[in-house]
C-alpha cells in the first residue's frame, strides 16, 4: 500500500500545478522514495519493478529550474491498464496475465467490444436511404424563358 500512497501523494501535487510551481526537491523525493521500495516480500514485484523503470524513463531534467512534468503526469495519471493500488493490481493480473483465468475474461470482453461495433454498423446502414437501384426521377425545369431585365441569371 506504500507504493500506492506514494505515488497518489505525488499525483495530487502534480494536480495543483497551477497553484503553486513544483520544486526540484519534490521530484527528487518521488524518485528516491520510488527507487527505494524494498519488493522482497510483494506478491506482484516484477509488475511494480516494470511501473518504477517506465516512471524513470521520464525523469525531468534537474538542471533546469522549472522542470517540464507533461510526460510524467501522463505515466502517473490513474488508469485501469496500469493500477497501482493493491487490489486493483491483484485483479488485473487475474484478468489479463494468468491464462487460466484470463481466457474468460478476455473473450468476455472481446463479445461486448463486437457487440458495440455491431450496433455502430447496424446504425451507419439505417442512417443511409438512398438506394442506388432505384432510377433517377427528372425534374422538370422552367419551359418559359425570363424576359431581359427580370433579373434572373438567364
Amino acid at each position: 500500500m506504500g507504493f500506492h500512497k506514494t505515488i497518489s501523494e505525488f499525483r495530487d501535487k502534480l494536480s495543483k500545478l497551477h497553484e503553486g510551481g513544483l520544486s526540484l526537491a519534490d521530484v527528487e523525493k518521488f524518485y528516491n522514495d520510488i527507487n527505494s521500495f524494498d519488493f522482497r516480500f510483494v506478491l506482484f514485484a516484477e509488475y511494480y519493478r516494470k511501473y518504477i523503470e517506465n516512471l524513470n524513463r521520464f525523469k525531468p531534467n534537474t538542471e533546469d529550474e522549472n522542470p517540464d512534468v507533461t510526460f510524467l503526469l501522463i505515466a502517473i495519471k490513474e488508469d485501469k491498464w496500469k493500477p497501482t493500488r493493491p487490489t486493483d493490481v491483484f485483479l488485473y493480473h487475474i484478468r489479463y496475465k494468468y491464462k487460466l483465468t484470463s481466457k474468460f475474461f478476455i473473450s468476455r470482453q472481446k463479445k461486448q467490444n463486437r457487440k458495440k461495433l455491431d450496433a455502430t454498423e447496424e446504425l451507419e446502414k439505417q442512417k443511409s436511404k438512398f438506394d442506388p437501384s432505384k432510377k433517377w426521377t427528372r425534374v422538370p425545369t422552367r419551359q418559359n424563358k425570363c424576359k431581359p431585365g427580370c433579373g434572373c441569371s438567364e
